[in-house]
C-alpha cells in the first residue's frame, strides 16, 4: 500500500499552484541546477519512481476525471486538464517497463479498455525526445488514425507543446510533420548547413497490411499501438527483434499494447505474443488470473478492477474488490440486452482474466471459458503430449498396424505458421478394442475427416484433419470419446490418404469425410477401398438439411446450414455431462479433449476461418448421429485393457 502519494509529485504540485516549475531565475546557477536535477529525475527515477513514471506525473498534464463536491457532499465528475495522479497500477507497469529494459527484453501488455495507455506512452516519447540526445522512438499502427486525431501521436505532441511553453528543456524543430517530429536546428557552417542540436526524433509509422514497414527502423523505444487490431503484429515484431540486438545486447525497448474484445487475426496475433512473451523476448510473469493456467506464463496484464476511476484511494491504491462487485452488477445489467453479443464484448473489454479479455467476439456458440481452462490444463500438466505419436505400416500379413516413432510429431500449435513442419502424425489414445480371435467390432469406431484441396500449396493454411471417434456402446468403456487423431499435410495427398486409410482398416472404422474438395474418392477407388468410405448421410434428407446440390454417393456435401446445425451439435456434445464426483464436480464431454489444436480451433471459431480440425469434429458429429440406431456387433468377451488410457479418461 503506498502511502502520501502526493510526495511523488513536487514539481506538478509546485506548478498547480504557481503557474510555473521554479522560483530560481532564469540565467541563475540554481535555475541551472534545478533543471538538471529534474532531468535526473526524470532519467533515473525518484524515491520509488522510475524515471518515465516520474517524466508522466509531473511533466504530462492529461484530461483527467476529477470530482467537484457539492455542499451537500454530492460528488460531481467532470474532465479536467491537470496532472496525472499517482495510481499503483502505474506505478507497477513502469516499473515493468524498466525490468524489460535492464534485462535485454520488450514488453507486451494485455489491457482492458481506458486504462490511459496512450498518455503513458504518450508520456515516455515526450520523454526521451527532450531528455536523450539522438535517440529514435517509433510509434508502429495498423492504420493512421491511432495515432493521429485523438490517437498516441497527437496526444505526445501536446506534451511536447506544453514541455517546450513551461520549461527550460525546450527544443527547435528540425521537422514539425504530422507523424515525425525532430528537435534540433540548422546552422551555416562554411556555406553549407549543417543538422545540430539534439536531433531527437518521435516518427508514427501506419503500416496498415504491409509489417515490412519495420524493416531497418532502430529504435530506442518502439510501440506497437491498439496491437489487438495489428494484422501483422507477429511478422512486424519478428522483422524489428533483429533491428534492436547487436550480439548479446539489446539498444531498445519494443511495447506491444491492445484490448481485448477485437475480432480476427490481428488479434490472434496478440494472443500468440501475450501467451508465448518468452518466444517473442518479452519479460514473461506468472499467469495468476487464468484458471487452470499455474506455473505458465504470460505477458504483462492490466484487469478492469486496476486503476479504475472512482475506486482508488487518496493515495492512489486500487481498491480491487470493491471495484470488481462494481463490475459484476455491469455485467448483469449486460446480460438484459437484446444483442447477445453484448455481454461478450462488455467482459473482453473489462476483463478480470487474460482469458475474458481473449474472448472471441463472435457467433461462437461454444463455451470457450470452459474450452479454456481445459486447454491450459493439459498444457500445465503436459497432457497435450499423452497421446503416442507413430507410423501406420503394414505388417508380414498384410495387416494395418501402428508403431510409435520419434522421427514424427503432432501439429499442437492453432493457427500454424509459415515454416512449421506440418507433415503430422497418427496418435493414439487408445489402441483399438479386439475380440478375443482378434477382430476390431463393426460400427464401433467411426473416423470423420476434412481434406485440403491440392497435394502442393503455396500458403500455410489448409490442413488435412481426421478423428477416430469410440461411438458410445456397452462393451468398451470410456466411450464417445476420441481415441486417435490424423492432423497434417504431407508432401502429397496420396501420403496423407495412404495413412488415412491404414488409419481406418486399424479401427474396422468408415471415413466420413467432406467431399466437395480433396481426392479422397478418386484415391479410393484406385486402391479398391471404395468400401471404407461412408456413403452419404440419410438424415441429411430432412427437409431442413436438404442440399439443392446433386446427391453425392459418398461423403457429405457440407452447407451453410448443415455448418449452423452442426455447430450446434458440437456445442451440445462438447457440455453433455459424463459422471459427477463426490464433490459435485462435473465432468463434460470436453473435458476429454486432450488435442490441443482442436480446442484452440473450438476456442477461436468463427465463420471466417479456416478451422480444419472443428469441420472434421463436425462431420463425425453427423456421423455420430447416423448410426445411433445401429448397434455395434461383438459377442461380449473379455478385452484387455489399456492402463495408461484409463489413467488419462479416468
Amino acid at each position: 500500500m503506498f502511502k502520501n502519494s502526493a510526495q511523488y509529485s513536487p514539481a506538478a504540485n509546485h506548478y498547480l499552484d504557481f503557474g510555473f516549475y521554479t522560483d530560481a531565475i532564469p540565467g541563475t546557477r540554481e535555475y541551472y541546477d534545478h533543471w538538471d536535477e529534474e532531468r535526473k529525475r526524470c532519467l533515473e527515477g525518484y524515491k520509488e519512481l522510475t524515471g518515465y513514471h516520474y517524466f508522466y506525473l509531473n511533466y504530462c498534464p492529461i484530461d483527467r476525471v476529477v470530482d467537484d463536491i457539492l455542499t451537500d457532499g454530492t460528488k460531481i465528475a467532470r474532465r479536467e486538464r491537470t496532472f496525472p495522479a499517482f495510481y499503483d497500477g502505474d506505478h507497477h507497469y513502469f516499473t515493468a517497463v524498466d525490468e524489460a529494459r535492464k534485462t535485454n527484453r520488450h514488453l507486451v501488455v494485455l489491457k482492458a479498455r481506458r486504462k490511459g495507455f496512450s498518455y503513458k506512452a504518450g508520456a515516455m516519447l515526450a520523454r526521451n525526445y527532450f531528455l536523450m540526445r539522438n535517440s529514435k522512438n517509433y510509434v508502429f499502427a495498423s492504420q493512421k488514425e491511432y495515432l493521429i486525431g485523438d490517437g498516441l501521436l497527437s496526444k505526445a505532441w501536446d506534451f511536447l507543446s506544453f514541455i517546450d511553453d513551461n520549461t527550460a528543456w525546450t527544443q527547435p524543430r528540425l521537422r514539425d510533420r504530422e507523424m515525425h517530429k525532430q528537435s534540433g536546428y540548422k546552422k551555416n557552417v562554411n556555406g553549407a548547413d549543417v543538422e545540430l542540436g539534439m536531433k531527437s526524433q518521435i516518427i508514427g509509422v501506419s503500416l496498415k497490411d504491409n509489417p515490412d514497414k519495420v524493416r531497418g527502423k532502430a529504435g530506442d523505444l518502439i510501440f506497437f499501438e491498439e496491437a489487438g487490431s495489428f494484422g501483422g503484429l507477429l511478422k512486424a515484431w519478428e522483422v524489428a527483434m533483429p533491428t534492436m540486438r547487436q550480439g548479446s545486447k539489446t539498444l531498445g525497448t519494443m511495447i506491444a499494447f491492445g484490448t481485448g474484445g477485437e475480432e480476427g487475426s490481428g488479434f490472434d496475433g496478440m494472443e500468440e505474443l501475450f501467451y508465448h512473451p518468452d518466444s517473442y523476448d518479452c519479460i514473461a510473469f506468472d499467469n495468476t488470473w487464468d484458471a487452470g493456467a499455474m506455473g505458465t506464463q504470460c505477458g504483462y496484464f492490466v484487469p478492469i478492477q486496476q486503476n479504475l476511476d472512482g475506486f482508488i484511494d487518496e493515495d492512489g491504491n486500487s481498491l480491487i474488490e470493491e471495484a470488481k462487485k462494481h463490475e459484476e452488477i455491469q455485467r448483469e445489467k449486460k446480460k438484459g440486452a437484446n444483442d447477445p453479443k453484448a455481454l461478450d464484448q462488455y467482459v473482453a473489454e473489462h476483463p478480470f482474466t487474460p482469458q475474458e479479455a481473449t474472448l472471441q467476439v463472435t457467433a461462437n456458440l461454444f463455451d470457450v471459458n470452459s474450452l479454456k481452462e481445459q486447454y491450459n490444463k493439459i498444457k500445465v500438466h503436459g497432457l497435450d503430449s499423452e497421446g503416442t505419436a507413430g507410423v501406420m505400416y503394414y505388417d508380414k500379413n498384410g495387416k494395418s498396424s501402428f508403431r510409435p516413432s520419434t522421427d514424427v510429431s503432432a501439429i499442437h500449435k492453432f493457427p500454424h505458421r509459415k515454416g512449421d513442419k506440418i507433415d503430422g502424425a497418427i496418435v493414439l489414445y487408445e489402441s483399438p478394442y479386439t475380440t478375443k480371435e482378434g477382430e476390431v467390432p463393426h460400427n464401433l469406431y467411426i473416423i470423420c475427416h476434412d481434406p485440403y484441396a491440392q497435394s502442393k500449396s503455396t500458403s500455410n493454411e489448409s490442413l488435412g484433419a481426421a478423428y477416430v471417434i469410440k461411438r458410445p456402446n456397452n462393451l468398451s468403456k470410456p466411450d464417445d470419446i476420441i481415441v486417435a487423431s490424423y492432423v497434417g499435410r504431407p508432401t502429397t495427398q496420396d501420403e496423407y490418404n495412404r495413412n488415412l486409410f491404414m488409419l481406418a482398416e486399424y479401427y474396422n472404422a468408415k471415413i466420413g469425410f467432406e467431399n466437395d474438395r480433396g481426392e479422397l474418392i478418386a484415391y479410393a477407388k484406385r486402391y479398391r477401398k471404395l468400401h471404407k468410405l461412408q456413403e452419404e448421410f440419410e438424415m441429411l434428407d430432412k427437409k431442413e438439411l436438404r442440399s439443392r446440390n446433386v446427391k453425392r454417393q459418398y461423403g457429405m456435401h457440407m452447407t451453410e446450414q448443415r455448418k449452423r446445425q452442426g455447430e450446434l451439435y458440437i456445442r451440445d456434445w462438447l457440455i453433455t455431462p459424463r459422471h459427477t464426483d463426490e464433490d459435485g464436480n462435473v465432468t463434460l464431454n470436453l473435458h476429454k479433449i486432450y488435442d490441443a489444436g482442436l480446442l484452440q480451433e473450438l476456442i477461436k471459431f468463427n465463420h471466417r476461418g479456416n478451422f480444419d480440425r472443428v469441420m472434421a469434429f463436425m462431420v463425425g458429429m453427423y456421423h455420430t448421429r447416423e448410426l445411433y440406431n445401429r448397434e455395434v456387433v461383438e459377442i461380449l468377451e473379455d478385452r484387455s485393457t489399456d492402463d495408461w488410457f484409463d489413467r488419462i479418461y479416468k
